[in-house]
């Protein structure tokens, strides 16, 4: 072997930055699983509580030894942390540490148990060389495994962050493409009908009787388009929460449903106090809801509540009694996901119940 392997394999050894949280989880459970069968040996009740909690309380002495001068060499060392010379010495200083409590070992378990225990009351050169070197590659693993589960931490945490900024996309994208759609339907297709209308008005009564009442019935019915099932949609589409507020666009909201099912709405508390964003939120996650409710039903009734209670959170409902899936079956479309995005963007939670026969219902809550 080469010099530069030799000393590249050597570095594994160290020096690494001290956990003394892990280094104590580690040794404690070290220590405590050497006794576990002369525990299981002990007379069941309170003699075998005492023992373990004699090896318990033990167990922990030479743990909270190492694990405290690791964390005192970290905090107040003045050399140089990266020598691994230095870092050789400290872990050497912790393992004798660990020693000294040999002699306790011995006459506390000896006292409690009838076990001869050979624990090493006197320190050899080679145990202690094995035991410096055994704590070196503990440490070793330990740091390595600290270190791949912050790499997967910091991955997971990346995810989160990039599906929050996708959901953050969707609802911008969603409603960018609700308000061009509201504005196209408010400025073109409402002044379109507008000028037919006003085409049939000028031929209204010029031709015979039959003709004149088909083109009195189409003014009439562009009329009614134009100024109640089209500001419907555009108030669907857009809401406006500033000036009908959230009870009023979730009864226009509920309107479009009529034909399909009753709905029962009840909105409770102040939640005209809410922000704009959270009332929108609201409405879109009633909209995608009620429309779940009309794509899995039929359904005869549909409960639509929005508490805003004394703990200053929503909780939002939509049931109805439809024939209900089994939520595994259920395969999420954009519907779904423009629920979850919502409830994201409100830091809520949601939770969907259905089964055969028993309906499906949507609960959200989020804080305000």
């Amino acid at each position: 072997m080469s010099l530069d392997k030799f000393f590249k394999v050597f570095r594994i050894l160290g020096p690494y930055p001290y956990n003394p949280k892990l280094i104590f989880a580690f040794f404690f459970a070290l220590f405590f699983s050497r006794f576990v069968p002369v525990i299981i040996e002990q007379p069941p009740g309170l003699a075998r509580a005492g023992f373990t909690f004699i090896v318990l309380s033990l167990a922990a002495l030479p743990s909270l030894l190492f694990a405290g001068s690791a964390y005192l060499f970290q905090r107040f060392r003045t050399w140089n942390s990266s020598n691994l010379f230095f870092y050789m010495i400290e872990v050497a200083f912790s393992e004798s540490l660990v020693f000294f409590c040999n002699p306790v070992y011995r006459k506390a378990l000896g006292s409690a148990s009838s076990e001869d225990f050979k624990a090493a009351a006197t320190l050899t050169p080679g145990l202690f060389l094995g035991s410096f070197i055994v704590a070196l590659a503990v440490l070793a693993l330990l740091h390595n495994v600290e270190r791949t589960i912050s790499e997967q931490l910091i991955k997971a945490d990346n995810l989160v962050k990039r599906l929050e900024y996708d959901r953050e996309e969707l609802i911008k994208s969603d409603e960018e493409m609700r308000q061009q759609t509201s504005q196209f339907l408010h400025d073109r297709v409402q002044s379109d009908l507008m000028v037919v209308a006003m085409k049939l008005k000028s031929i209204q009564g010029q031709s015979e009787p039959e003709i004149n009442e088909v083109i009195t019935k189409s003014i009439e019915r562009l009329e009614n388009t134009r100024t109640s099932d089209l500001r419907n949609l555009v108030q669907i589409l857009t809401p406006n929460l500033k000036g009908g507020g959230l009870l009023h666009v979730l009864q226009v909201l509920a309107n479009q449903y009529s034909v399909n099912f009753q709905i029962n709405l009840k909105v409770t508390g102040d939640v005209d106090a809410l922000t704009e964003n959270q009332q929108l939120g609201i409405f879109r996650i009633a909209e995608q809801a009620l429309l779940n409710c009309l794509i899995h039903g039929p359904s005869k009734n549909v409960h639509l509540e929005v508490n805003l209670n004394s703990a200053r959170k929503i909780n939002m409902s939509v049931s109805d009694d439809g024939p209900g899936i089994e939520i595994s079956d259920a395969r999420p479309g954009v519907g779904t996901a423009i629920i979850d995005s919502w409830v994201s963007i409100l830091n809520g939670s949601r939770k969907m119940i259905s089964r055969p026969g028993a309906g499906y219902k949507l609960e959200v809550e989020f804080p305000i």
